[in-house]
């Protein structure tokens, strides 16, 4: 609940405060230090989490010769970054944000790749812990700020704390890490770092996609749109509200991966493995199209419920985007379990054609119809990636689609079954989506959830 919270506790009240058009500079610059950043991973994360999860000690082992590789990477990142800045031409104001932004990335990185040991240790109450404390302190240093600051809030204070946030998760990582895993010397051997480098690079490569037609979007509005900023702001809008749904999606993906690493590595029978899956499924995309439903039809409401100005622009993002969240909830499952599998080169090449999709969409739209553009060609690359992802993971793994399919087809015709009741009764929004969430949890609980699972869990512990 600490995400949402900071996304629309914190960030909107950021942007309230400092106004859409500073915001869409913040935004713009975000993206762009961002597409660098597999520089900094190079896929060492993911692939970390997977190989302490089939085996904790030689998995720690890596942290030796990964703790100086990072390092060398963040030099790396810091000069390509500004390398490109410099070809683009971003001048003035620019270069604050470019310059904190990347020292952040870099912190977040580092926090990241602690957090992929614990991860695949099958810590998961630390690592999730750790995934929303550098947000909590940014809900008590800006919150403070913006309800009792006495000055006016500048968007320049909004990426100090950050900073400061990232740094004091880093030491709390360090702390949470099992003592004995602690403390391992740094081992500088180049030998060493190309032989991980050689391990890694599919992953990296996908990172690298994944960043493109995630980032793409605010980096081309800044750059085609008329009023480049302002556009960025408005989308930035939108987008929050995906990205609020999206902090579920993301640590439950979190928590799959090393699951699906171990059972593959231990061999578990198909059976076993489509559990999980259906499960997963049952979890993320079934509830995901509840919230698209919602917001297709009350969009309006909340985006004047949450902002100040340019209200009306952001709902017509928000139907586009909200609409791919179910495929980004499925990429979650069936993305994460493709990569568990190391099947990297089949989730590379789908990965690819969706930043071709996204870009050249993106290049089409953008001048024209600004931040709604960039929402449509969201939904459309997001789409071709998550169908091209299900029916590759059920081809390898010979995997059932009806029974989570099915369900999730009736849960969605109740919801938009409470949707126009709610409007035959001439409910208020709010009132309205406390009925159609009211009625979606009923069902949910009635016949998608796996009560038989839940129950012998409970005999278990009682």
């Amino acid at each position: 609940m600490v995400k949402p919270f900071y996304l629309f506790g914190v960030e909107v009240g950021v942007q309230n405060a400092v106004g859409a058009e500073d915001y869409g500079l913040y935004y713009a610059m975000f993206n762009f230090t961002f597409l660098f950043n597999v520089l900094l991973d190079l896929g060492i994360n993911n692939f970390q989490k997977i190989k302490v999860a089939q085996d904790a000690e030689s998995g720690m082992q890596n942290m030796a010769t990964l703790l100086p590789m990072k390092i060398l990477l963040s030099g790396l990142y810091m000069v390509v970054t500004i390398v490109a800045a410099l070809i683009i031409g971003f001048e003035g104001d620019y270069w604050f944000f470019i310059g904190w932004l990347m020292i952040n990335h870099i912190l977040s990185v580092f926090l990241l790749m602690f957090r992929a040991n614990l991860a695949g240790l099958h810590l998961f109450i630390r690592d999730s812990f750790l995934s929303v404390i550098d947000r909590l302190l940014m809900i008590m240093g800006v919150g403070y700020l913006l309800w009792f600051g006495s000055e006016k809030f500048e968007i320049e204070t909004f990426v100090l704390l950050q900073t400061a946030a990232y740094a004091f998760a880093i030491v709390l990582a360090l702390i949470l890490t099992p003592a004995g895993k602690r403390l391992i010397l740094p081992k500088v051997s180049m030998l060493a770092m190309v032989s991980m480098a050689k391990q890694t690079w599919p992953f990296a490569l996908l990172i690298l996609l994944m960043t493109a037609y995630n980032k793409l979007d605010g980096i081309m509005l800044e750059r085609l749109a008329d009023q480049g900023t302002l556009e960025a702001g408005i989308y930035a809008q939108a987008f929050r509200i995906l990205d609020a749904g999206n902090s579920f999606a993301f640590l439950y993906a979190g928590l799959l991966l090393p699951m699906f690493a171990r059972m593959l590595h231990e061999g578990k029978a198909v059976k076993e493995l489509y559990s999980l899956v259906d499960q997963a499924c049952r979890l993320l995309i079934i509830p995901a199209g509840v919230v698209c439903i919602i917001s297709l039809f009350f969009g309006d409401w909340l985006m004047h419920l949450l902002y100040d100005e340019h209200a009306d622009e952001s709902a017509l993002s928000l139907v586009w985007l909200m609409g791919s969240f179910v495929f980004l909830a499925s990429g979650y499952v069936f993305g994460t379990l493709i990569t568990a599998s190391a099947e990297m080169k089949a989730l590379n090449w789908i990965a690819f054609g969706t930043v071709l999709l996204n870009v050249v969409l993106n290049w089409m739209l953008i001048p024209e119809y600004g931040s709604e553009g960039a929402a449509f060609t969201s939904f459309i690359s997001l789409g071709f990636m998550a169908i091209a992802q299900i029916l590759f993971s059920y081809q390898k793994f010979d995997l059932a689609l009806k029974p989570w399919l099915m369900r999730a087809i009736i849960l969605w015709a109740l919801a938009l079954l409470a949707v126009f009741v709610a409007s035959y009764f001439k409910l208020s929004p709010s009132a309205s989506i406390f009925f159609v969430l009211g009625i979606s949890v009923v069902s949910f609980f009635t016949f998608v959830i796996d009560r038989s699972m839940i129950l012998d869990e409970i005999r278990k512990r009682t």
